[in-house]
């Protein structure tokens, strides 16, 4: 029994060390877009952190560092990565709660700019879009008037 744990325990470092492996060439790609993360900003791959909708990171802070936690599905494919810290980068300046408006803000900046950051998968935007409505859908008029309406949002040329 006690051989069991070790060796799950031994399995869950190394998925961690292949996963942590995959976010610099991600913020590469972003950094390149010009979306950089502040350089005290820690990323880690976290399983149990969960994914809701199009957001796949929860902003956290450890020992007085701001950490961004990555969901398994972040993980998915390397667009998927991309859109997910993508979509947190305007979030994660200063940890609070998000509001719904903010979360449309963040998954339209996915749509907009996720190509030119390297998110090149096309069910990946089509989830951006698909949040992006729902999110936008669910504030008060007022909220929206500083948004693209989901039907004025620029065609996905892959």
């Amino acid at each position: 029994m006690i051989l069991l744990g070790v060796a799950l325990a031994a399995c869950t470092s190394f998925g961690r060390a292949d996963r942590d492996a995959e976010i610099p060439p991600a913020l590469a790609d972003l950094g390149r877009a010009g979306f950089r993360f502040d350089a005290d900003v820690r990323f880690v791959y976290d399983p149990v952190t969960v994914c809701d909708g199009l957001t796949c990171a929860d902003l956290v802070v450890i020992d007085e560092r701001r950490t961004i936690r990555l969901a398994k599905p972040a993980f998915a494919s390397p667009s998927r990565l991309r859109a997910t810290l993508l979509e947190i980068w305007p979030r994660y300046a200063k940890p609070r709660r998000s509001d719904v408006a903010d979360l449309a803000r963040a998954a339209l900046l996915v749509v907009t700019d996720g190509a030119r950051a390297g998110v090149s998968n096309p069910e990946v935007m089509s989830s951006a879009r698909f949040y992006y409505r729902q999110l936008w859908n669910q504030l008060p008029q007022a909220s929206r008037a500083n948004l693209l309406a989901p039907d004025a949002l620029p065609a996905y040329a892959p």
